[in-house]
């Protein structure tokens, strides 16, 4: 089985659970993941919904929880895999989650629900791996042109979500009941990304949600 390298860390097991809300993808499952030499993630879907305040300090409950989560999964961990943190664009506090799951100590933001244009910005000089999740070679391309003209840094891994990938809203109806050809799509994201590797001069690691099989 082929290892991958991820910044400083190194994936065992080529494989990345999805960060799935709300309670799902949190410290446990995480953790257990990454003890195998994967890369387990966290949901920043209300994290804290378990704190009896959480209506009155949502924010603050999540934020903390965020945090105790990711401490939970690497002592479960043990050393072993990366535990990743998954943080929607679209949420209210997007910033402040990013920043949370860095203090934190997490190996890993996944970024997608909305394009993160901003995401390098936020992590700055961060050791932490970041990628955004993408549906097509279009919005792959819109993100590593901008992170390259507006923060000289490209991602160090991209995950692709297809219609078959759980909770992806990416498609209208029609286009699902057109059943179009996702792999069509995939091969232009892997070519995509062939081009900023060399600009990047490293590999830059694609894994694919949803739909997977053998032929």
């Amino acid at each position: 089985m082929q290892t991958i390298k991820l910044r400083n860390k190194t994936l065992q097991v080529p494989i990345i659970q999805g960060g799935m809300g709300v309670g799902v993808s949190l410290g446990n499952l995480a953790g257990h993941v990454a003890k195998c030499g994967g890369m387990g993630v966290i949901s920043t879907a209300h994290t804290g919904y378990r704190c009896d305040d959480f209506w009155q300090n949502f924010l603050e409950d999540n934020l903390t929880e965020i945090k105790n989560e990711i401490h939970k999964a690497k002592e479960i961990a043990g050393g072993n895999g990366m535990v990743g943190i998954n943080v929607m664009v679209a949420l209210r506090y997007y910033d402040q989650m990013v920043k949370a799951a860095i203090e934190g100590g997490a190996d890993a933001i996944i970024s997608g629900a909305g394009i993160p244009l901003e995401l390098p910005a936020i992590v700055g000089d961060a050791d932490i791996a970041i990628a955004p999740i993408v549906s097509s070679g279009k919005s792959a391309r819109v993100i590593c042109q901008s992170w390259k003209k507006k923060h000289d840094r490209l991602p160090d891994f991209i995950a692709v979500e297809g219609s078959q990938a759980g909770g992806h809203l990416g498609f209208s109806r029609k286009q699902l009941e057109e059943k179009m050809d996702y792999d069509m799509e995939i091969s232009e994201i892997l070519k995509l990304v062939r081009v900023y590797e060399k600009k990047a001069e490293r590999k830059i690691p694609v894994a694919v949600g949803g739909g997977i099989c053998d032929k």
